[in-house]
């Protein structure tokens, strides 16, 4: 029995579009895992289709390549995270700002550096993979930025902050936030997350909100 038939039996009685998404989802767990493994530079679509249990032609009528593959990965890991973040710090909206970050980097953590591939992939990976990923990378610091500006700006009304060199606090914070969550995400045994937290409080609140 060919690869080909098995999948299509695996998928028999299936309407066309949950098919295609069932198989791009596989497609994308898989480059998340051979990005992470191999990295971005040393894989190749074979790797990435091997893993999957998919043909490369089943690869390419869904993705141009290895990079839109890690664009959309990337995508994905980032909005899932940001949409994380942002709800946790509107359950909190009424409490200090200290308190929305304690619970915005704990958001943050949780759906980034809970799995080491997602980590690997969204703060390594990434960076100088290709001038297309680099711009995308770009714009979603960007938008990280705007969130925790957000908070900032709440300080700065609060009276808790001066206005003056928030943007370069905020580049700075976020920098060392990501380099944290990684080494975390890759430690073994990892330390407890309330005491990443806890840490990772205290940095931000004296850059941000103290």
């Amino acid at each position: 029995m060919t690869q080909e038939a098995s999948v299509g039996r695996t998928y028999a009685g299936q309407p066309v579009e949950d098919r295609q998404r069932e198989r791009r989802a596989r497609f994308l767990e898989s480059g998340l895992t051979v990005f992470a493994r191999d990295g971005y530079a040393n894989s190749s679509v074979g790797a990435i289709c091997r893993d999957a249990g998919l043909s490369s032609r089943q690869f390419y009528e869904e993705f141009t390549g290895r990079e839109a593959l890690l664009i959309e990965l990337y995508g994905e890991i980032e909005t899932i995270a940001q949409n994380a973040v942002a709800a946790a710090m509107i359950a909190g909206a009424s409490n200090s700002p200290a308190e929305v970050v304690d619970a915005g980097t704990r958001a943050y953590i949780e759906s980034i550096g809970s799995d080491p591939r997602k980590a690997r992939v969204a703060l390594v990976e990434v960076v100088g993979a290709s001038s297309r990923m680099e711009e995308r990378r770009q714009q979603q610091r960007r938008d990280w930025a705007a969130l925790l500006a957000s908070v900032a700006r709440r300080a700065v009304q609060d009276g808790g902050i001066p206005p003056d060199d928030l943007e370069i606090r905020v580049s700075a914070v976020m920098g060392a936030v990501n380099y944290v969550v990684y080494d975390w995400s890759v430690s073994e045994p990892r330390q407890p997350l309330d005491h990443v937290v806890q840490v990772l409080r205290k940095m931000l609140v004296a850059a941000i909100v103290a």
